[in-house]
């Protein structure tokens, strides 16, 4: 659906100061970083910036060594999303804590009563559409898209747990290929202002390294979906072959 002119305005600007935050972090700059995913936070944005926000703000001040401020962010952005993996290479200490904190908002969840933790919100249809009290059933009005007690099927076949899982990764990798593509694209526009050649090999030097692991994290995000219509295709009839000889 198109954007009124307004939104569209508004969604690119919180997009180029995020990946001007990512090309300053590249950069070390740290402190300027912070500024833009700030100046990004004060504009009208939805959830997955919101996310992106949080988790390249919590990157950062773990980097800074402020850690009580990066545990903060980390659970902000896996309040939105748990199972979100982080859009830039770590440190091995940053990416523990960020699993450390992983596991307590997974915990405290499961702890909570009559809460369930998904395997990604808003990929699992709602079980009550249209204010109906009774689970999904193959012959619901949403087509054969169902969800009952065996999970969720579709076009009659359920899916699998491990087709999610690799779909989640590929939605989080394409994520990740975007902010790095965006961020080739605007040092792209640096390099072509770029008044030394110092500047310009500078620019196109980091232009080019993103422009690599945009595309290395696009490919992994293709694999992972093939992946998951292969699991989902592959893998129901070897279950059911499964229940099948224990019902025997």
């Amino acid at each position: 659906m198109a954007l009124p002119p307004r939104a569209h305005g508004a969604e690119g600007d919180v997009h180029r100061q995020i990946t001007e935050a990512v090309r300053l972090y590249e950069d070390l700059e740290y402190e300027l970083a912070l500024e833009r995913l700030k100046r990004a936070s004060g504009l009208p944005h939805g959830a997955s910036e919101a996310v992106s926000i949080s988790l390249l703000r919590g990157i950062i001040q773990a980097d800074m060594g402020r850690w009580d401020a990066a545990r903060q962010d980390f659970q902000a952005a896996l309040q939105h999303q748990l199972d979100v993996q982080l859009p830039l290479s770590v440190s091995p200490k940053v990416s523990r804590e960020f699993e450390a904190q992983r596991a307590k908002m997974r915990a405290t969840l499961e702890a909570a009563p009559g809460r369930t933790v998904e395997a990604r919100p808003g990929l699992i249809p709602s079980p009550n559409v249209g204010g109906s009290t009774e689970p999904w059933a193959p012959d619901a009005t949403e087509g054969d898209l169902a969800k009952t007690s065996e999970g969720v099927r579709i076009a009659g076949r359920r899916v699998p747990m491990m087709s999610w899982v690799l779909l989640g990764v590929g939605v989080a990798a394409s994520g990740t290929g975007t902010v790095f593509g965006l961020s080739s694209r605007s040092q792209i526009a640096d390099a072509r202002s770029a008044i030394t050649d110092e500047e310009l090999k500078s620019h196109h030097s980091s232009a080019t390294s993103s422009a690599r692991t945009a595309n290395l994290f696009f490919g992994a995000a293709a694999a992972a979906v093939v992946g998951a219509v292969a699991t989902w295709f592959f893998m129901e009839p070897a279950e059911a072959s499964v229940a099948a000889g224990g019902a025997q």
